[in-house]
C-alpha cells in the first residue's frame, strides 16, 4: 500500500474508466487517460485500439466496427469540403460536412473553430462556410468599436467572444471565484453567467455518496443519491461492482445493493 501511494503521487493520474492509480503505459484519448483495457466500446464493451479511430454518437463512445454498422456512410471515403483532399484520421463534422480538423476555419479572420463552440453557417462561391462568432457579431463594426462588456472599454486586439458578448481576456472572469478563465479549457453556463470548471464542479456535479468525492463519467443513481460503481459492493457475495453491472444490480429493503442473482427478498 505504501509503494502504491508512492507511486500515485509520482504519477498522480488516475484511470477515469476505473477511478484507480495507472502505473505503466496509458492510453490518452478526449484529454483524458486510461487503462488500456478500460478504453472500450460502449456498445461492444471490447477495448479500443488506440491506434485505431473511435467516434462519439449521442455520447457513446464506440470502436469503428460497431460505428459503421450503426452508419454504414462512415465506411465511405470522406473528403474534407475546404480543400477537396481525402480525410485518413480525424476529422469535423460540421454544416453537415466533414472537414480536416485544419480546415475547419472561419472564413473571416481564418482562425480554425473548435465544433463544440458557437458558429455560424456563411455561404461562399455557393459552398456552407463556418464564421465564427466574433467575425458575426462584429460585422460592420471595427475592433476599435467594440466594447468589452464587463470593464465597458474599448477592444483594440484579439478578445473573448462569449454569451454573445465581447471580453479582454483579462475581464472574462468566473461569475463565481471571480478568477480569469482560460479560454482553452472548458467553462460552463449557469443562469446566463460563465463559470469556470473548479467553480462548477465543487457547486454543481454530482458526488458520491459513499466516498463524497465528484463522479465524472457514468454512475448509479437511486433515488436522490448518486454512486461510483467502485464504491459500492454486492451485499450478498461481497464482489465489487462495475459499470458492466449497471443493468444487474438490485436494491433489497431500500438499502442493500445485489447483483439480480443475489437478490432473494424483496427487492426495489
Amino acid at each position: 500500500n505504501e509503494y502504491k501511494s508512492y507511486l500515485r503521487g509520482m504519477l498522480g493520474e488516475n484511470c477515469v474508466g476505473c477511478n484507480t492509480v495507472i502505473y505503466d503505459t496509458w492510453v490518452i484519448a478526449e484529454d483524458k487517460k486510461w487503462h488500456h483495457n478500460c478504453f472500450r466500446c460502449d456498445r461492444c464493451k471490447l477495448p479500443i485500439d488506440p491506434k485505431s479511430s473511435f467516434y462519439k454518437d449521442r455520447g457513446l463512445r464506440t470502436c469503428e466496427k460497431c460505428a459503421i454498422a450503426a452508419d454504414p456512410t462512415l465506411a465511405e471515403k470522406k473528403v474534407c469540403a475546404a480543400c477537396d483532399k481525402p480525410i485518413d484520421r480525424a476529422w469535423v463534422n460540421g454544416l453537415g460536412l466533414k472537414w480536416h480538423t485544419d480546415c475547419f476555419a472561419c472564413m473571416g479572420c481564418k482562425r480554425v473553430i473548435d465544433p463544440k463552440e458557437r458558429f455560424y453557417k456563411e455561404m461562399k462561391d455557393g459552398k456552407p462556410c463556418p464564421q465564427c462568432s466574433g467575425c458575426k457579431l462584429g460585422e460592420g463594426s471595427t475592433e476599435k468599436e467594440r466594447k468589452c462588456k464587463a470593464c465597458g472599454k474599448p477592444i483594440d486586439s484579439f478578445c473573448v467572444v462569449a454569451l454573445n458578448e465581447f471580453y479582454h481576456h483579462v475581464c472574462f472572469k468566473c461569475s463565481m471565484c471571480r478568477a480569469v478563465i482560460n479560454t482553452k479549457e472548458p467553462f460552463h453556463i449557469q443562469d446566463d453567467k460563465a463559470i469556470c470548471r473548479k467553480c462548477n464542479d465543487e457547486h454543481f456535479r454530482r458526488r458520491c455518496r459513499e466516498c463524497h468525492q465528484i463522479i465524472k463519467g457514468t454512475c448509479l443513481i437511486y433515488k436522490d443519491d448518486a454512486y461510483h460503481y467502485s464504491c459500492l459492493s454486492c451485499d450478498t457475495c461481497n464482489i465489487q461492482f462495475t459499470e458492466a453491472d449497471s443493468a444487474d444490480i438490485r436494491v433489497v429493503n431500500g438499502r442493500l445493493f445485489k447483483h439480480s442473482k443475489c437478490a432473494t427478498y424483496c427487492f426495489e
